[in-house]
């Protein structure tokens, strides 16, 4: 990368890139990246809905997204965070093109790199050199989510709580306290209760 594309959501999908072993030829970055967008969000903003928007994928560079769940008696449940260097979207639903109540929000001022859909799918299905990259991301995070499936099925609020303080300190430190409960099966009052014995003990 030139010394004008070493700052930014760009330049730090390509460090991730790099990081992951894969080495990227310059024309086929530049291919790939004047295909994306740099974005930014404000705090509490939506990223993505599952009306409006299914048409990409976004790698987080800086900040804390939540992704969110309506259950049919209206009780927003979270089902995770993505912080820097995972992507996210509401793929089951972009794929398939279908309307749902899920949604991405922005817990912090989030940046990223909007990854067009059909790009992603092209390299992770097609790609020799990306796509090994690709591939790698979701094996990592589909291995992640395995992680949280077992966490919630528990259905314990002090091991959902261990978990965020191993796997997101940072989100203890700047997510509200409402997503943490939403994402712990609680609401914010249990989940206050639970903090004051938590730290009592």
């Amino acid at each position: 990368m030139t010394t004008a594309q070493s700052a930014g959501p760009l330049a730090a999908l390509w460090k991730d890139v790099e990081a992951s072993g894969v080495r990227v030829p310059s024309a086929d970055w530049r291919a790939f990246a004047d295909q994306c967008e740099e974005v930014s969000y404000r705090k509490r903003e939506e990223v993505f809905t599952g009306v409006t928007r299914r048409d990409s994928l976004l790698f987080v560079a800086e900040g804390i997204c939540a992704g969110q769940f309506l259950l049919p008696e209206g009780q927003i449940v979270v089902s995770r965070f993505f912080e820097p260097t995972d992507v996210c979207a509401i793929l089951e639903f972009a794929h398939l093109g279908q309307t749902n109540e899920n949604s991405v929000v922005a817990v912090s001022p989030v940046k990223g790199v909007l990854i067009p859909l059909d790009l992603w799918k092209q390299e992770q299905f097609h790609g020799q050199v990306l796509g090994l990259y690709m591939r790698y991301k979701m094996f990592r995070q589909h291995m992640f989510e395995i992680d949280i499936l077992h966490v919630k099925s528990v259905n314990r609020l002090a091991v959902s709580y261990e978990f965020l303080k191993e796997r997101h300190p940072q989100v203890l430190e700047v997510a509200p306290q409402t997503l943490i409960a939403q994402f712990c099966g609680v609401t914010p009052e249990g989940f206050s209760r639970f903090l004051k014995t938590y730290q009592d003990s």
